[in-house]
């Protein structure tokens, strides 16, 4: 009888062991984000926006910004690359995020960008599966891609007043979402873009203008006469097929 009682006593801790609730482990992930066809989506004041969110009880786990460099151009557009190749260096913009998790958490990360280009802004999500303790910070960590361009019209300016015959001259800047720039020899070519301008007249039937590349500005160009007096409502619509990246930049202004 002594024998048995010893013997479930001695039971008692190590069932207690077995029973006890897992703790909380430190679990590190770190989100690039890229430009589809680009580079990493930098910046310190207004870069990209990052959740991460338990998939399955909508809890948020972290949130915050990216920040860093765009990172080593050589590095990323390197065509000999090969699939497994780490494209960030170490001043690549990027989000830490040290999770506390106690069991397994499958996790969407939602990634929204660039909040610098409001009219460029986008959101890309992603799921997987995240373990306790298993840093998530290996190569790029979790990388996620945002598609797009970015449209910003430099001329006219949003409700200028125009004198009715005037020729007024339309330029416009198209950039990737990192804010890599189209020239003519580089990497991102001006000569993939096609860059259309519609203009509505009082509430008209649109007019299509084609824009061409002007090198000394890099900006892409073309001349619109005003000639009715009244409301400009414009539109601007930018494509990269190679990468299918599109972008629109709207303003309106006034001829009288």
């Amino acid at each position: 009888m002594r024998l048995r009682l010893l013997t479930a006593l001695l039971a008692v801790p190590m069932l207690t062991s077995l029973s006890a609730p897992a703790r909380a482990e430190r679990t590190d992930v770190d989100v690039r984000v890229m430009a589809r066809g680009a580079k990493f989506l930098g910046g310190y004041a207004a870069p990209v926006r990052v959740v991460l969110t338990d998939a399955d009880t909508g809890e948020t786990l972290a949130r915050g910004l990216t920040a860093g460099t765009t990172g080593d151009t050589a590095r990323i557009m390197d065509a000999k690359a090969g699939r497994d190749k780490t494209l960030s260096s170490q001043d690549s913009a990027v989000f830490h995020a040290s999770l506390d998790i106690d069991r397994p958490r499958r996790v969407t990360l939602s990634a929204t960008g660039p909040l610098s280009q409001p009219q460029a802004t986008t959101t890309a999500t992603s799921t997987q599966w995240i373990l306790p303790g298993r840093h998530l910070t290996g190569g790029d960590g979790w990388r996620v891609e945002l598609p797009g361009l970015i449209v910003d019209l430099a001329s006219p300016v949003a409700y200028q007043q125009v004198k009715a015959g005037t020729v007024l001259p339309l330029r416009v800047g198209v950039t990737l979402l990192c804010g890599c720039a189209l020239s003519l020899q580089g990497p991102w070519r001006a000569g993939d873009a096609a860059v259309e301008a519609y203009l509505v007249i009082n509430g008209g039937a649109p007019l299509r203008y084609p824009l061409t590349f002007d090198p000394a500005s890099s900006t892409f160009t073309t001349d619109v006469h005003a000639t009715a007096a009244g409301l400009y409502e414009l539109e601007v619509r930018a494509w990269m097929a190679r990468d299918n990246n599109a972008g629109v930049g709207r303003t309106a202004f006034f001829v009288h």
